[in-house]
């Protein structure tokens, strides 16, 4: 029996062996050869202008006259005291993220969405990423380019507005991340106010090696005047915007216009009315500009308390230090097993405080003097000229 199987077995054809074809990387995914010039692929040239949509401007717009909740605790930096209660800080800060494409150094700005308060990162299970997938699965604009910010009477940027900026710019990979800043407070009055920054290179270092001491601040030049950088900003109108505009302009009326030759119509002065624009938007401003002094000297003295604190952690590490270095020099001569040895990154445990927040209100405080000033001198020119 082993015999005739073997023979049938050796009769049959061989199996002929199916060649499994090697799976090739795929090929990269390359520009069209019409957008080479257009698409900054390699993120080489640094933002030079924004191109805001006008239906994006509309959104900041709406969204910075929502009534926002006032932001939860845990936004406040943990190793702080609590920031005494102002009406500056009664108005939360209106914060979302811009989506959009860098063509050619030109950011084109052609969606928004508003944060939830208190988000200030770009989480696997943060609302923005879950927001962003969602965009992807409609094949919407799903690149983050930036975030905007809702101010009141010239403002300033936030810490955390500045650790959304710096994740945005990680998420991104490409280190370009632009903020749009609109004044509610002046928007409201009919001067429409929206500016486009983008952070300085030192900023981006001190953000990079995630330090803001005193020390990162100098050796990168970082001043209030310089944490951001200007960048022009241009609005587009899209015809359905510029229709929507038309349709609210109104008709002029058909009644009965005054003339010399109908006395019973009055005749309107020739002049326009007086107005004393100090009397609303001065005291606002004189308000806020108190509260941000109020909220910078409670900062400073945050960190007045927590350099002394430090100071003291430091000379008490300093000296447990040398005191491990004597005893295993003792055990070393009376032929004893050394004590274990301190790391380096133990050595250097104390750390400065971080001035990122002291920097922004710092910001703020010249922000609104200035703002303060300009209004002063438009309700003069008004007034006596």
């Amino acid at each position: 029996m082993t015999s005739m199987a073997a023979a049938l077995a050796a009769s049959l054809p061989a199996p002929t062996q199916q060649r499994v074809a090697t799976p090739q990387p795929a090929a990269p995914t390359k520009v069209p050869q019409r957008m080479e010039g257009v698409v900054d692929v390699e993120a080489a040239r640094e933002v030079e202008t924004v191109q805001l949509n006008s239906l994006v401007l509309l959104k900041i717009m709406k969204h910075s006259t929502d009534q926002l909740p006032p932001p939860p605790a845990a936004t406040y930096q943990q190793d702080r005291n609590a920031p005494p209660p102002t009406n500056l800080s009664s108005h939360p800060d209106a914060v979302g993220v811009l989506l959009g494409l860098d063509l050619d150094g030109v950011m084109e700005v052609e969606d928004s969405f508003a944060l939830p308060s208190g988000e200030t990162s770009l989480g696997a299970n943060s609302y923005s990423s879950n927001l962003l997938s969602h965009l992807r699965d409609v094949s919407t604009p799903d690149s983050p380019i930036g975030i905007y910010l809702s101010t009141h009477n010239g403002g300033f940027i936030t810490r955390a507005a500045v650790d959304l900026l710096v994740a945005i710019e990680r998420a991104a990979g490409r280190g370009k991340a632009i903020l749009v800043i609109h004044d509610a407070s002046r928007a409201s009055g009919g001067d429409l106010s929206v500016k486009a920054y983008r952070l300085s290179e030192g900023a981006r270092a001190s953000a990079k090696s995630k330090k803001w001491d005193t020390a990162a601040l100098v050796e990168n030049h970082i001043t209030p005047a310089t944490l951001l950088t200007s960048i022009p900003v241009t609005v587009s109108s899209p015809s359905l915007i510029n229709a929507f505009l038309t349709s609210l302009t109104t008709s002029p009326s058909a009644s009965e216009q005054p003339s010399l030759t109908s006395p019973s119509v009055p005749l309107p002065p020739s002049f326009s009315a007086l107005s004393d624009p100090l009397g609303q938007s001065l005291p606002a401003y004189l308000s806020d500009t108190l509260d941000a002094l109020t909220l910078q000297s409670h900062e400073a003295n945050n960190i007045a308390f927590l350099s002394r604190q430090i100071a003291r952690e430091k000379v008490r590490h300093e000296q447990s230090i040398r005191d491990r270095d004597e005893e295993n020099l003792r055990r070393r001569k009376g032929g004893l097993p050394e004590l274990p040895a301190i790391p380096a990154e133990m050595r250097n445990g104390t750390k400065d405080p971080s001035r990122l927040e002291l920097l922004c209100l710092q910001g703020q405080v010249d922000g609104l003097a200035k703002g303060m000033g300009a209004e002063a001198g438009k309700g003069l020119v008004r007034c006596y000229l």
